[in-house]
Formats: structure tokens, C-alpha cells, sequence
């Protein structure tokens, strides 16, 4: 048996693995929030501090409920919110034993911290060539734009769920996302597609790409065409959300010619259009499935626990 809180450690440990950060970038950044929280008066702010930051860097994981109960079969979704943790207490009514739910996007105070996890993006720009100083230009306004939006959010309502309801409760979102990084990276770098073309074949060569055809959401070119050659790649899958339309014109600056996201809004798609990055959706969901696959497949080898998949979470093992 394992807690709820040991998945989410163990979830930790595991995506610090495959961070696109060095080691010592991160432990830099775990010294200064313990140096901060050392440094603060007492009061409600230090009361209230979320002490699993002090260890933990990814703002958008977290145990919101139940952390110390043992975990046997657990439902994991893409968006588990409230209607969903109503639809595993009904599930739980029919017998399935389902002892805790996993959301990969944050719910609670992961999406409200969704921002701070976004500043890992400086080092993603640097590894493709954007200077230090422009890739901090870039994600300083953004994020200030993210913590603004999530701001005014109601994140206690699916966290209240799950404890009236009395199901342990968590988000793995960039835990997750570093996993399908870091595979789609060495996968696309390995099989060297010379054409986009050839990106689009091999991309569905992946199990939950090929699902995703299913529901039309296979990996699509949103700028670009089949004839254009790869080049150099810059890969958007982790980092909390996309950043502004700003960094294309730098990436393009460093010589990337290709972007494979999860996806892309309009006004991105435009300006990659102006710089002639070709532009690949991978796909979203089916992206988030990758990354929560390869977590989960370490979760099971450790831990010998079930799966449930719901909420647009499609769930292939690789063991």
C-alpha cells in the first residue's frame, strides 16, 4: 500500500529526473524559497505557507486532500473537477473501490500557483539559443499576466468537493508534462524525420496520437507544410502554459525552424506564420495522456497500484 502523499513524492522525485533544468538550477531554486520562508515574520502568511514548496518546485502538483490515506486503485483525469469527483463517489456507490482521484490539470492551489511554474521557461529559451535576458523579459510578462488571470478563480470549490465527499485528492500536471517532453524529444530526435511530413508519421507511430484520431484531434499542422524540412526543433510541452507571441521572433532569431506543442492560440499560429516556424500540434490531450503514462507506468512498477482512466485521460502502459 502507499499514501496518497508518497505517489505525490515519489511523482516528484521522478519528473525532477527528466526536468529539462539541471540539478543544481533546481536546487537553487528549492534554497532561495526555504532562505524566504526563513526570512518571513510570523504571522498569518507564515502560517499559512504552503510548506510542501519548500521541497517540492512544481507549484501546480499538489496533495489537496487526504494525503495520508492509503491508495489501491486510483481514477485519473486530464480535468478532474467537481462533476468528476461526483462521478467517482456514484462509481464508489457501484462497488469500484476507486480509493483516490488524480487530475493532471491543477485544481486548488495548483492552479492558483500555475504561474510560478512557468518560470522554468527561461531555461527551456536559453536551451535553444534565446539570451538569458530576452527569455526573462519574455516569461516575467507572462507570468504576471497568468497570476493575474487565475487570481479572481474559485479553487476551493473542487477541493471542498473531494472533502465533503471524503476522497483523497490531487493534481500532477508539471510532473507529468516533463515526462512527454523529455520522451518526445529523444523519440523525434531518434527517428529524424527529414520532412514535416515525416514528423506527422512518426508522431503517430505513438499509441495515444493514433487515439486521438478517433476524435479528429490527431497531431495537425497549424502553420507549416507537409514539404517543409524539420530543421531544428524546439519542443513546447511543459512549463505550466504557453508563453506570449513575443518569444516566436526570438526562437526564429536562434535558428529553430519547428515547434511541436501540445498546442497553440490563434494570435501564436499568426506570428509563427510571419517568422516561418513551422507549427506542429501534437495534440493536448492526447500530449497529457503521454506524460501521465510514463509516470503512471513508474507509479505502478513501484507502488503495484490500479488505474482508472476518465476525463479524457486515455491510458497505455509501456511495461
Amino acid at each position: 500500500m502507499v499514501t496518497l502523499k508518497e505517489l505525490h513524492k515519489f511523482a516528484v522525485e521522478e519528473a525532477v529526473k527528466v526536468d529539462p533544468r539541471d540539478d543544481e538550477t533546481i536546487d537553487k531554486l528549492l534554497d532561495r524559497r526555504k532562505e524566504k520562508y526563513e526570512d518571513m515574520d510570523e504571522g498569518p502568511e507564515k502560517k499559512r505557507f504552503d510548506k510542501d514548496r519548500l521541497d517540492n518546485p512544481y507549484d501546480d502538483t499538489k496533495v489537496l486532500y487526504g494525503g495520508d490515506r492509503e491508495i489501491s486503485k486510483v481514477a485519473v483525469g486530464v480535468d478532474v473537477e467537481t462533476q468528476d469527483l461526483v462521478l467517482i463517489d456514484r462509481l464508489n456507490e457501484r462497488g469500484s473501490g476507486i480509493s483516490g482521484a488524480i487530475s493532471h490539470h491543477p485544481e486548488g492551489r495548483g492552479l492558483a500557483n500555475l504561474h510560478e511554474v512557468m518560470k522554468m521557461q527561461v531555461d527551456t529559451l536559453e536551451q535553444v539559443g534565446v539570451s538569458i535576458s530576452q527569455a526573462e523579459a519574455i516569461v516575467r510578462g507572462r507570468v504576471d499576466e497568468v497570476r493575474r488571470g487565475v487570481h479572481s478563480g474559485n479553487h476551493p470549490r473542487s477541493v471542498r468537493t473531494a472533502e465533503l465527499l471524503d476522497l483523497p485528492y490531487a493534481c500532477f500536471h508539471t510532473v507529468a508534462d516533463n515526462h512527454v517532453n523529455n520522451y518526445l524529444e529523444s523519440y523525434v530526435e531518434e527517428k529524424d524525420p527529414e520532412r514535416i511530413s515525416d514528423l506527422l508519421e512518426v508522431l503517430l507511430e505513438i499509441p495515444e496520437y493514433e487515439w486521438a484520431l478517433e476524435y479528429d484531434l490527431g497531431p495537425t499542422i497549424f502553420n507549416g507544410d507537409k514539404k517543409n524540412r524539420v530543421g531544428k526543433v524546439a519542443y513546447d510541452m511543459t512549463g505550466g502554459t504557453e508563453l506570449s507571441k513575443k518569444r516566436l521572433e526570438k526562437m526564429a532569431q536562434s535558428g529553430v525552424n519547428t515547434i511541436i506543442a501540445m498546442h497553440m492560440s490563434k494570435d501564436q499560429v499568426k506570428e509563427a506564420g510571419k517568422q516561418n516556424i513551422n507549427v506542429v500540434a501534437a495534440g493536448h490531450i492526447s500530449s497529457d495522456s503521454i506524460g501521465l503514462n510514463l509516470l503512471l507506468d513508474k507509479m505502478v512498477s513501484e507502488f503495484d497500484i490500479d488505474v482508472v482512466e476518465l476525463s479524457g485521460f486515455k491510458r497505455v502502459s509501456r511495461l
